[in-house]
């Protein structure tokens, strides 16, 4: 009966704990929505505000009309105009050199540099004046002899007509029966005879006398083409400078065998330097300034005009620089699409006057054959174009301007860049803002601040 009465209770205890559960939840649940609507009523006021519009910073640059001259730059190396090779033009035995001759020493004009033993050439020429002499001696010989025929031949004739005239006084009296012997008409005979035939020997001996005079008057003046002859050779054992100029090679000293035909000295002549500078097709045809004035019919370009050129050394451009002239175009490479385009230094234009930096005591260096310098060509005036930087204007040919404060495209064309800007013909007014911030896809119409402000 206990027993019992001890289950009874267990049992109703275990049905009470579900509920007991269930109540212990919700207090707790109400407990923390409590908290959190004191937690919400006691958070502080804050303002509620739209989203910003996204601004772009750039830098602006208000653009205006401008004129340019054009300069077309381009480089090469300088070189003489005049170079030349100097040969031995005889054999012979070299005697003697100039103390000059040595790889980058001056020479004048006239200045002799080899001399090459000059015995063989003086005999040939002393033989030769030899023949010349004994010439001029036949030939007076010849023409003396002439004048003596002459005088003969008229001797001969009177004799033929004595001769002929007591001949036919002879046969006549002969023939008349006269007390004349037939052996006496026969010598009057024999001497007619000898009168003819020394009349004939002695005109057909002056007839001869022209040809002998012009064969001896032939073969004078061979003599004296032979003296002519070696007095060249004899000339030519003395190698002279032809200019004034610069040694740039030479291999050969005293004592050395020199056949004709060796090269002995390289000459440059360093008064007038030329420039060799490559130029673009477009370049040549849009900026390079032709003279209209002369027409050309010839198939090839037309003169240039001789402008002032500037000419920069390469490893040192700020302190030495020089005048040219602009002068022709040698060729037209069609690979490439370049012209070759000279520029003319002459010798005074190429001394640069001394700079201010350098000491007093200093040399300014002049333009020299090998440098390799900068050309500055001014070509064709451009005008109302507008200045930019090269990163205001992209690869496409487009700019970026500010149009009350947005961003706005423009299409431009640009017509030249030199350096670090772009000119511009069309596409921009004056006073538009340009932007020369380098931006990469920008919206059209995004709002722009600019920079520093």
């Amino acid at each position: 009966m206990e027993i019992n009465t001890l289950n009874f209770g267990l049992t109703r205890h275990m049905n009470k704990l579900p509920l007991v559960r269930f109540g212990c939840s919700g207090t707790i649940l109400l407990v923390s929505i409590g908290i959190a609507m004191l937690l919400w009523k006691s958070r502080p006021e804050s303002d509620i505000r739209p989203p910003r519009e996204p601004e772009l910073s750039v830098r602006l640059h208000t653009v205006t009309p401008t004129q340019l001259v054009v300069q077309v730059e381009s480089h090469g190396r300088v070189q003489a105009l005049r170079r030349v090779q100097l040969s031995a033009q005889v054999a012979g035995e070299v005697i003697e050199t100039a103390p000059e001759l040595r790889s980058g020493l001056l020479v004048e004009t006239g200045q002799l540099l080899v001399q090459i033993d000059p015995g063989d050439s003086e005999n040939a020429l002393a033989e030769a004046q030899a023949t010349v002499a004994r010439l001029n001696a036949s030939l007076r010989i010849i023409e003396a002899n002439r004048s003596s025929e002459e005088e003969q031949l008229k001797l001969a004739q009177r004799s033929l007509e004595l001769a002929r005239t007591d001949f036919e006084r002879m046969k006549s009296l002969s023939e008349q029966g006269q007390a004349v012997s037939v052996s006496v008409v026969e010598a009057a005979e024999r001497s007619l005879t000898q009168a003819q035939s020394q009349v004939l020997q002695l005109e057909q001996s002056l007839s001869l006398a022209p040809s002998r005079i012009q064969e001896a008057e032939a073969e004078l003046q061979a003599a004296h083409s032979r003296v002519k002859q070696m007095n060249l050779q004899l000339a030519r054992t003395s190698i002279k400078a032809p200019f004034d100029g610069r040694i740039l090679q030479s291999q050969v000293e005293v004592g050395e065998f020199l056949q004709a035909g060796t090269r002995v000295v390289e000459l440059a002549d360093d008064s007038l330097l030329e420039i060799h500078v490559p130029i673009p097709a477009s370049d040549l045809r849009n900026w390079l300034p032709f003279d209209s004035s002369l027409s050309s019919d010839s198939g090839w370009f037309p003169p240039l005009e001789p402008v002032d050129v500037s000419v920069e050394w390469s490893e040192s451009s700020a302190d030495h620089r020089w005048q040219g002239t602009l002068h022709r175009i040698t060729q037209f490479d069609t690979s490439t699409r370049t012209a070759m385009v000279v520029v003319r230094v002459s010798q005074e234009s190429g001394r640069p006057a001394r700079n201010i930096q350098e000491p007093q005591n200093s040399t300014p260096f002049p333009l020299t054959e090998g440098m390799f310098c900068k050309v500055r060509i001014p070509g064709r005036k451009l005008t109302n174009v507008f200045a930019l930087p090269r990163e205001a204007v992209s690869f496409e040919g487009r700019c970026y301007i500010s149009k009350e404060g947005r961003l706005k495209t423009a299409d431009v064309e640009v017509v030249r860049s030199e350096g670090d800007l772009v000119y511009v013909s069309s596409g921009l007014s004056e006073g538009d803002q340009v932007i020369v911030t380098r931006l990469v896809a920008p919206l059209e119409g995004a709002k722009l601040v600019e920079a520093g402000e």
